[in-house]
């Protein structure tokens, strides 16, 4: 699998090289210059005798303006099982850092074309008694086209169903725990993705948006599809 993450690193590389000039990614829900930040990018929380798991992950955008943002998303992952791998406790601990870039196209009938961009690279930080397993390591590229149509029901409300669809490739060997990192998938995989964003005008320079959104992921690599149900609250300052 080296050459295969080698050619995805490669890509990787050379896009932000394209993209360093006119950077990319969140103008959805506002036109002015601006940060935003999803409050609950990653967030999960396992507790017990045999698993303690912490996945935690903050992330912070900034708008340039109408049509281009760029967002960085880091999540630390911790593990340590009470001897669930040949009767002895692992502990590990994985950063995983995530850049999306993207652009937001208006059209005159009020539609809005979203495209982005993202790309995930994890670093091991601590591999306790992990011998004679894999080591964890997730590099992954994942590309989405959305339309929304923005829908005001009130001077503060407005809902914006959207659609979209995906594709991406990855390479992906997941850690001994309950947590699961952002954007790990193995191969190659597409599908479709469905939205009913709904943005508050708190005053006129902050906004809050509800994301509940659903994902459809299948890998052409396992033969297999997973559906992905999620829920986020992005502040739009």
């Amino acid at each position: 699998m080296q050459p295969y993450k080698a050619a995805l690193l490669s890509l990787l590389f050379l896009f932000t090289i394209a993209t360093t000039s006119v950077t990319q990614a969140q103008t959805t829900y506002e036109d002015d210059p601006g940060f935003f930040t999803p409050v609950v990018e990653s967030l999960y929380l396992q507790g017990g005798i045999f698993e303690d798991t912490q996945l935690i992950g903050p992330a912070v955008g900034y708008r340039f303006n109408n049509r281009y943002d760029l967002n960085l998303h880091t999540e630390l992952l911790n593990t340590e099982t009470g001897g669930l791998v040949g009767g002895r406790s692992i502990q590990l601990s994985i950063l995983n850092v995530g850049i999306t870039v993207g652009q937001t196209n208006h059209w005159n009938n009020g539609l809005l074309l979203r495209n982005e961009i993202s790309a995930y690279q994890s670093f091991n930080l601590n591999l306790e008694n992990y011998q004679s397993l894999t080591d964890p390591a997730l590099t992954s590229i994942l590309g989405l086209s959305s339309l929304y149509k923005p829908l005001s029901v009130s001077e503060n409300i407005t809902f914006m169903p959207n659609i979209g669809i995906l594709a991406g490739i990855g390479d992906y060997q997941p850690p001994v725990s309950s947590g699961n990192l952002r954007q790990g998938f193995d191969g190659f995989v597409a599908g479709p993705q469905l939205g009913l964003d709904t943005k508050f005008n708190i005053g006129k320079s902050f906004s809050i948006t509800a994301k509940p959104q659903y994902r459809l992921r299948y890998n052409f690599s396992d033969e297999n599809s997973v559906g992905t149900l999620t829920f986020n609250v992005i502040f739009n300052l």
